[in-house]
């Protein structure tokens, strides 16, 4: 039986992002055709290239949906007025694929203009989460620890 990972990011992305990373970002999705280049991770490494954060179906470990959308913020303009994109991705990824695709999320958050917490993921084989955080030299990811003190609410 094999593991899998739930990966959730969300990010805002430049208004002037270059039409051959925006090319490759709708590739990744599932939106586009291949670009002649790619260079969202080493992908001769492994093997071949396949648009990881294409969603649309039921995930295969988690609860919920495989999906992906990249649209501009028209409702939230930069201070200049200029219209960030803004992306989502929640995907389920296979353990033997889990390194290309946090090559490719290295590659997004590189091209992110987000600060502070962009996501988190949880493991197939545990109930623990991490946090994604991005800052200024790099991203992190960040184990959640349950604090005592806990928030509860039941309804009927």
């Amino acid at each position: 039986m094999s593991d899998y990972y739930d990966l959730f990011l969300a990010v805002d992305l430049p208004p002037d992002l270059p039409e051959p990373t925006l090319q490759e970002l709708r590739w990744l999705l599932g939106q586009a055709e291949a670009p002649p280049t790619l260079e969202s991770a080493d992908w001769d490494s492994w093997g071949y290239p396949w648009q990881v954060f294409a969603g649309g179906f039921a995930s295969h470990s988690f609860d919920g949906v495989d999906t992906s959308l990249l649209l501009r913020a028209v409702d939230r303009p930069n201070l200049d007025g200029s219209v960030p994109w803004a992306l989502t991705v929640r995907t389920c990824v296979h353990e033997d694929e889990f390194g290309v695709v946090m090559e490719v999320v290295e590659w997004i958050l590189r091209q992110s203009t987000a600060q502070g917490w962009v996501g988190f993921l949880r493991y197939s084989g545990s109930d623990e989460v991490q946090h994604v955080v991005r800052h200024q030299d790099g991203f992190d990811v960040v184990d959640v620890r349950m604090t005592r003190k806990q928030i509860s609410r039941s309804w009927s």
